[in-house]
């Protein structure tokens, strides 16, 4: 396993890079409970260049590259970039990319989870599974996607609440949605049946729902594989045993309604598939560092501190 530090935004994220062959990585993009968005920009490409070797992961990944030189591979094929080059990527989906020192070099990445467009509760032009799309746009366009990244980077970079950076998420998407639509998609070609693919296909089933109450002996036989071989495999690819992974979504699920309800905490730990509230409180401290209580409070603006708090932690 590789391990790669970033310090983005005050905040460390660790991306974790799976070896599921001698080729292709998986990688786990850990943020922040209640962050569902990562963003990356001003990253400039050493003097060798750079090379990012082929990998997946479960968000959704969207690339600005402004001014670039190099190449970008989704499934097997292959394409050159060049300035003004828009790449979309969907979850699980193989891609790589090599790029060329230069000294105007300037992109942005921007990854989510499938939580945002929810989240956003915006009628987002629909995007085929499992697709890539690589799109080269004309000047003017051009122009309107560097600013509204640049504004997007601006907001996120700053102390903002939700309220400040939603609208603009929501215009920013929707452009490049826009784009992605009239541009021809890509559809990489299944490698084949496997214990990885049949697992991740099961993943992308667990990552589109809101209900978590699977024991592991019925994700294994979703996927026709023993208990045990589901185990280790899972474990293999995501880092955390079956468990862990449905305590993590849980109380993934569980931060969205803190900050997004009035539900009192014991009521959303119920909601949430926890057997009690005293267990739920538990495991939300042990993964995020401090109480449900404490977390709504500081997750909230000023105008939501004057609303009824729980009376429970």
């Amino acid at each position: 396993m590789l391990l790669k530090d970033v310090a983005f935004n005050g905040v460390y994220i660790i991306f974790m890079l799976t070896i599921w062959n001698a080729d292709h990585f998986f990688e786990k993009i850990e943020t922040t409970i209640g962050v569902d968005y990562m963003l990356r920009a001003r990253e400039g490409v050493p003097e060798k260049g750079v090379y990012i070797r082929p990998h997946m992961h479960l968000e959704h990944e969207i690339m600005w590259f402004h001014k670039a030189e190099g190449s970008y591979s989704i499934g097997s094929e292959k394409f050159n970039l060049k300035n003004n080059t828009l790449i979309y990527v969907s979850p699980l989906v193989l891609h790589d990319m090599e790029l060329a020192f230069t000294g105007d070099h300037e992109r942005f990445l921007l990854q989510y989870d499938n939580a945002v467009p929810s989240r956003l509760k915006y009628p987002f032009p629909a995007m085929k599974p499992h697709t890539g799309i690589v799109t080269q746009l004309n000047e003017q366009d051009a122009e309107r996607l560097q600013f509204l990244f640049q504004w997007f980077t601006e907001i996120h970079e700053t102390p903002h609440s939700a309220h400040e950076i939603n609208p603009l998420m929501i215009l920013l998407l929707n452009t490049v949605f826009h784009h992605a639509t009239q541009a021809e998609q890509i559809s990489p070609e299944s490698e084949g049946s496997s214990s990885f693919e049949n697992i991740i296909n099961f993943i992308i089933d667990m990552e589109t729902r809101t209900s978590f109450n699977i024991t592991l002996n019925e994700a294994a036989e979703f996927v026709g594989l023993s208990s045990s071989h589901f185990s280790r495999t899972f474990k293999k690819i995501m880092q955390v045993s079956f468990k862990e992974y449905l305590v993590r979504k849980k109380i993934a699920l569980s931060a969205n309604l803190l900050t997004n309800t009035e539900l009192s905490v014991t009521d959303i730990a119920y909601q949430c598939e926890f057997t009690d509230s005293a267990y739920y409180c538990f495991q939300f401290k042990k993964i995020v560092g401090v109480t449900p209580k404490k977390f709504r409070t500081n997750s909230r603006s000023t105008k939501q501190l004057s609303t009824k708090h729980d009376k429970t932690e």
